[in-house]
């Protein structure tokens, strides 16, 4: 069995991380980065990017450049509404709810944009470690709900991955720390990511890691911060020059841009200068934005997002009934817990509690991975991982109320059952609605899907006895069954949410992925040989100016020629073979010629010897 590696999927960064003689590696990848970008980019001829070079072309295509995409994974239309109006690419309506996004008249589902940045890393993997790699364990936000869960698993099935385990963020990095440390610990783990708030309370040993509680906010991150940021520059442009921009999305990316690096400056600087020229024009001429953002300022704009991550935390800390002095320590996770103001914030609560900033926050969550995967490959000794249950889980009974059946807060994996019944006279069918969330009416809660168990035995109503069983895997994902007692009639499914993915959609997009990956290989082979034409020519035309004294005029017209018809064909494109044979013409003629210089250079050198002193 080849390597299994830990995938840290970001909103804004993804890391690979395998585990070597016992220890934690980070993958680099072909950009020998740590950290690959999780950016999606479309040319305009259709090519795809990933990574660097999609981040690169953001600023000048953003509507061909997908980012954040984690933030509609496993999402209705209904749900992302607020975060579609803050990118500047199309999100669209793929029918029955189902959210899209679409690039020079192509949709893609969130699953497969996420499958590309797997395939990414994927790759990246296969060329650090020189061998194949089809298993992973892959972490999700704690506060995950089964649909994203389910997406995401979704996204490295098409990726060509089989992903092992879903693991959550904060209990990634719980394991990392537990793999160094051997003493016991009430630990908390504040992972504050680009897209998302999770806080988690665990008791940790040497083999063990059990998690006590778990909060957080899928809608809160780094982005809402730099939107922030963004919000504030236009309005502080509108002051200056009386121009709304805040609608126009090239300039708006280009306030992301400058957002994103006057946050991190002021993680180590008092104050950062934030200088735009050229942001728009109008008939007075072209406007620029150039102004002072002080540390001070910037935690005033931010301190309700950043408070809104302490009353998470708070929610944490009750839920798992521990007083904040009985927390030994606070691991730092995520970009955004590099912020000074969160770091104070903190501190604030967890009065006297030391913040773990050892670990390097952007790494720790693939770190986590990698031990997770280690265990099941056996090359890391295992630790026992109690994770808990994010949402209560149940069904829709009569007076369409909601009846939970697994609360918030069990350990999992777990199975729970509960015996209904039906509610007229004679029924033959009942149907089972799944719910999730903590509301008493049913439609207060997320639905996840529903089913009907037929051929009930006719009987008056609440003579059936039906049970019906939930079950939660390790990964996370729910099951349902339902059984008749009296006749054996039973039905089940695995949920799967209306924004997920059938197997034929799954295997469809996974034909398509390889379709593009081929694409991809012969658009890259096709760029090495045109490389290699070029320098051909450019060899050819060096030659030429410095061997012209030696060669005969027809052989300089041919060289002359041969440059020509090599140039030509560089700029209209032409196909793989013609190249193929352009190439080798090149290095024959070349040959040719430097044989025909040599072979007369050893004549001139030849006759000289032959003379004598005399003449």
């Amino acid at each position: 069995m080849g390597k299994i590696i830990g995938i840290d999927l970001g909103t804004t960064n993804s890391v690979a991380c395998y585990i070597e003689h016992g220890e934690p590696r980070v993958i680099i990848n072909e950009e020998g980065a740590r950290l690959t970008p999780s950016i999606v980019g479309f040319s305009k001829d259709g090519d795809r990017f990933v990574g660097d070079i999609a981040k690169r072309q953001l600023l000048m295509y953003p509507e061909n450049t997908i980012h954040s995409i984690k933030r509609f994974m496993g999402r209705r239309v209904g749900e992302v509404r607020s975060e579609a109006s803050k990118v500047a690419y199309a999100v669209v309506d793929l029918g029955e709810e189902k959210v899209g996004v679409e690039v020079g008249g192509k949709a893609y589902t969130p699953q497969q944009i996420s499958a590309f940045i797997l395939q990414k890393v994927k790759k990246s993997a296969e060329d650090f470690l020189g061998e194949p790699v089809e298993q992973a364990v892959v972490t999700v936000p704690a506060y995950f709900d089964d649909r994203q869960r389910q997406a995401t698993k979704d996204a490295g099935r098409i990726a060509g991955l089989d992903v092992l385990r879903i693991i959550n963020e904060p209990t990634a990095a719980a394991l990392a720390y537990t793999i160094r440390r051997k003493k016991a610990a009430t630990i908390a783990v504040y992972d504050f990511g680009g897209g998302t708030f999770d806080i988690s309370i665990l008791d940790v040993d040497a083999d063990v890691a059990e998690v006590r509680a778990t909060a957080g906010n899928n809608h809160l991150g780094g982005n809402d911060i730099d939107n922030r940021l963004v919000d504030w520059l236009a309005s502080e442009f509108k002051k200056a020059n009386g121009i709304d921009i805040s609608q126009d999305r090239m300039v708006r990316q280009r306030l992301l841009e400058a957002a994103e690096k006057a946050k991190m400056d002021l993680s180590t600087a008092m104050e950062t200068e934030i200088h735009l020229p050229f942001l728009t024009a109008d008939e007075s001429g072209p406007k620029h934005l150039q102004t002072v953002l002080s540390r001070a300022a910037f935690e005033f704009l931010v301190e309700d997002l950043l408070r809104l991550t302490i009353d998470e935390c708070s929610k944490a800390l009750s839920e798992s009934r521990l007083a904040p002095s009985q927390i030994n320590e606070v691991i730092m996770v995520g970009g955004s817990s590099r912020i000074p103001k969160v770091q104070e914030m903190v501190k604030q609560l967890f009065i006297g509690c030391p913040l773990n900033k050892s670990f390097n926050p952007d790494e720790v969550v693939a770190v986590g991975a990698a031990v997770q995967a280690g265990m099941l490959g056996g090359s890391v000794q295992d630790v026992t991982l109690l994770d808990v249950t994010n949402f209560s889980l149940g069904i829709e009974v009569e007076g369409r109320r909601y009846a939970r059946l697994i609360p918030k807060g069990s350990t999992v994996p777990v199975v729970r059952s509960q015996m209904v019944s039906t509610v007229v006279d004679n029924q033959k069918t009942v149907k089972i609605h799944v719910l999730q969330g903590e509301e008493q009416l049913a439609k207060d809660n997320i639905s996840l899907g529903d089913f009907e168990l037929t051929e009930i035995q006719a009987a008056p109503r609440g003579v059936p006895r039906v049970e019906v069983t939930f079950t939660i895997d390790t990964d996370g994902i729910v099951n349902v069954a339902a059984k008749d007692k009296l006749t054996g009639a039973s039905q089940g499914l695995t949920i799967h949410s209306p924004s997920g993915m059938s197997q034929k959609a799954i295997d469809d997009a996974r034909a398509e992925l390889e379709a593009m990956e081929e694409a991809d290989d012969f658009t890259r082979e096709m760029q090495d040989l045109r490389n290699r034409v070029e320098k051909q020519l450019f060899g050819l035309e060096s030659f030429l100016r410095d061997s012209k004294l030696s060669l005969k005029k027809r052989e300089i017209f041919d060289t002359e020629q041969a440059l020509k018809r090599g140039r030509m064909a560089l700029v209209k494109k032409a196909d793989s073979d013609a190249l193929q044979e352009l190439s080798q013409y090149l290095v024959n003629y070349q040959d040719h010629l430097q044989q025909r210089v040599d072979a007369d250079a050893v004549d001139d050198v030849g006759s000289i010897s032959l003379m004598s002193p005399g003449e």
